[in-house]
């Protein structure tokens, strides 16, 4: 039983709208962009402490969660439409978008192709470009789960996801988390796969308009933080922030240090 609606538009996107708790009008609307592999539960944090003065929308993507799962293979111009789509449906542009990962990719592919409907973007995790040999890998994973299946990497996510130190001392969501990759639509994610393996905005990314804010991870070995600094040079507006002790998903890892990063930002920027 699915218990957030459904957009109406295809493919279908689960979703979550938390309205401000103070009762007013909201302060800002957020989006949240999940990555690679995870659903809209990621942000239930940093989604619960924005929602104390702004609307905060989480959705699965394509392929994810409680979405529908168009045949792929997927490109990052078309969960971008998704993205757009949402937006548009639920009449809440323009957003501060916050995407990690593979929601970071669509946030710099929505404020570029879409950039009437973003008004400030938070890209965490993510690249704009993978090097020859990163898409080699992408190819290799992609084999991998065509002949095993998504057991076949899952316990190499949690690597790259969480570091050591993380995986020791929080056994039980590093468990959680392994469990959401395994209950994927293994169709859904090869396909996803394929839009993240052909991300391509590095040299679109001076257009983007909007404050930004990049937040890597010190310890991502997926994305790590030359790549963070390569979009943090390129969009003029951009602010880069290093997490200690985070991997791949910080906002996991250091909840707290990513949240007080986003407020930080935030209070630079007008309401």
């Amino acid at each position: 039983m699915n218990p957030f609606p459904l957009t109406a538009g295809h493919p279908r996107l689960r979703h979550h709208v938390l309205e401000p708790r103070h009762g007013r009008a909201p302060r800002r609307t957020f989006v949240l962009a999940h990555a690679l592999g995870c659903d809209l539960t990621m942000w239930d944090e940093l989604a619960t402490h924005l929602s104390a003065d702004s609307r905060v929308v989480v959705y699965d993507q394509r392929g994810h969660g409680g979405s529908e799962v168009p045949a792929g293979p997927y490109t990052m111009a078309a969960l971008a439409d998704d993205a757009s789509r949402l937006i548009d449906e639920l009449q809440l542009g323009p957003v501060t978008w916050i995407g990690l990962s593979m929601g970071g990719m669509v946030g710099q592919e929505l404020a570029l192709s879409r950039p009437g409907q973003v008004r400030a973007l938070v890209l965490a995790n993510t690249t704009s470009a993978y090097a020859a040999e990163a898409r080699t890998g992408w190819a290799q994973r992609i084999a991998a789960i065509e002949q095993g299946g998504l057991a076949a990497i899952v316990d190499g996510a949690m690597l790259r996801w969480f570091h050591d130190g993380f995986r020791a001392a929080q056994a039980a969501t590093v468990a959680r988390w392994r469990d959401r990759v395994l209950s994927c639509d293994t169709a859904g994610y090869l396909a996803s796969c394929h839009a993240v393996a052909g991300v391509d905005t590095t040299a679109r990314l001076p257009r983007i308009d909007v404050p930004t804010l990049v937040i890597a991870g010190e310890l991502d070995l997926g994305t790590p933080p030359d790549m963070a600094r390569v979009i943090a040079r390129a969009i003029p507006q951009a602010r880069l922030v290093i997490l200690p002790q985070a991997s791949h998903l910080s906002v996991l890892e250091q909840p707290l240090a990513f949240r007080q990063a986003v407020e930080d930002w935030l209070q630079g920027l007008p309401d």
